[in-house]
């Protein structure tokens, strides 16, 4: 005999009871990811507080806003924040400079400077953007070529004497 059953055969009390509701799977609302993950979701972060000396390689988008002097490649999206500072030679398919960068950008495909973005040194890119308010100081190769660019070390040494 069941006293705590209420829904037992035996319960008069049962058929005056609403049946228990059927659990229906609620509609998954997908809202809009924010404006900065649209295109790429940024899955690695280097936070503001980081000092890094070496060299770093990242194969998905990734956002420094640290201090770092070295090598710095990734196969996706750079993106150097508004408190970064990067001293060296930086890879990437696609850089967004948004605070400070000094060295070399080599075989790059787009680098982006935004605004209250610096970028003092040399750019190797197929394509360079500046914001207004980017500041941009150095050499560059722009274009299909410049990942094949030659430095002027190199065409200095094919120059036959004379």
């Amino acid at each position: 005999m069941g006293i705590f059953q209420k829904r037992s055969p035996d319960n008069p009390l049962a058929a005056l009871q609403p049946p228990p509701p059927e659990r229906e799977p609620q509609p998954v609302s997908s809202s809009p990811p924010p404006p900065f993950l649209r295109d790429n979701e940024v899955r690695t972060s280097i936070g503001a507080d980081a000092v890094i000396n070496g060299k770093l390689a990242f194969t998905t988008p990734t956002r420094v806003e640290g201090k770092l002097k070295g090598e710095l490649r990734c196969t996706q999206l750079l993106i150097i924040g508004p408190t970064a500072v990067v001293e060296g030679w930086v890879k990437a398919d696609e850089l967004r400079v948004e605070g400070l960068v000094r060295g070399e950008i080599a075989e790059t495909r787009k680098v982006e400077i935004c605004p209250q973005g610096r970028l003092i040194g040399r750019i190797s890119s197929r394509l360079l953007v500046i914001r207004d308010g980017g500041f941009f100081e150095g050499e560059c190769a722009v274009g299909p070529t410049s990942s094949a660019a030659t430095s002027p070390l190199d065409t200095e040494a094919e120059t036959p004497p004379g």
